[in-house]
């Protein structure tokens, strides 16, 4: 029998959890990219070939390195990498301050322009791709048919993407079945929710429906800051 890959075991870890597991994978991808590099890699010549082209990191991940205090170190060295290539490329146009009256700050803006895409957006993008590919191919195998029948969902971006990486109509089948009924009972749990705003049940304590339609912000939109500007 063929070996499982490794991240089969990784979403029969995290389906149980709350929300997409797909998200929260690439979640975890992502913040072991950073950790990683700011501790390990900040000085590595293809680290900052990489940050100096795509000009640092994409606005969502520049703003995430919030989180890491304790590598504000390799943080202000990638930026006094990427500054100094900026610095380099803002010189002066050959012709002095003419020539940059005549069109020169146009050329400037080009150069100033991205040529690489940002790291941490390519690790996510990967890792989507891989850990939708698995769950897809492999949704019919017991264990993760019954991990996703006790699990949140999958969120609609990447729900949308799983039916498209199932090999054949049965994973297709599949995955349609689990997530309608996924959709069914959070669609009751969200009139239920609205019932009891109604005076005639205003008596009716709030249960796990209490938070349904915050599940269902995720579930319809995917983890806040997983998308960005890739908003599928």
């Amino acid at each position: 029998m063929a070996s499982l890959p490794f991240n089969f075991y990784d979403l029969l870890e995290t389906l149980p959890q709350p929300g997409c597991a797909v998200c929260n994978l690439c979640e975890r991808d992502v913040n072991r990219f950073l950790d990683s590099h700011l501790y390990e890699y900040v000085n590595t010549p293809d680290t900052h070939v990489a940050m100096r082209a795509s000009r640092f990191l994409c606005n969502q991940h520049t703003h995430q390195l919030v989180h890491y205090g304790a590598s504000v170190l390799g943080i202000a060295i990638l930026e006094a990498s990427v500054l100094w290539e900026l610095l380099r490329l803002a010189e002066v146009p050959s012709g002095g301050a003419f020539a940059r009256l005549r069109g020169g700050t146009h050329s400037t803006a080009d150069r100033l322009e991205p040529t690489g895409s940002c790291m941490a957006c390519d690790v996510l993008t990967r890792a989507e791709k891989d850990h939708v590919r698995v769950l897809a191919e492999l949704v019919t195998d017991a264990r993760m048919g019954e991990a996703f029948r006790d699990s949140a969902g999958l969120c609609l971006p990447h729900f949308r993407l799983a039916l498209r990486a199932a090999p054949g109509a049965a994973q297709q089948e599949r995955l349609m079945e689990m997530q309608m009924a996924i959709w069914r009972d959070l669609k009751a749990e969200l009139d239920m929710f609205a019932n009891k705003y109604d005076i005639n049940h205003a008596h009716e304590a709030m249960g796990e429906e209490g938070d349904s339609w915050r599940r269902a912000l995720e579930m319809l939109a995917g983890r806040k800051g997983i998308f960005g500007l890739r908003g599928r």
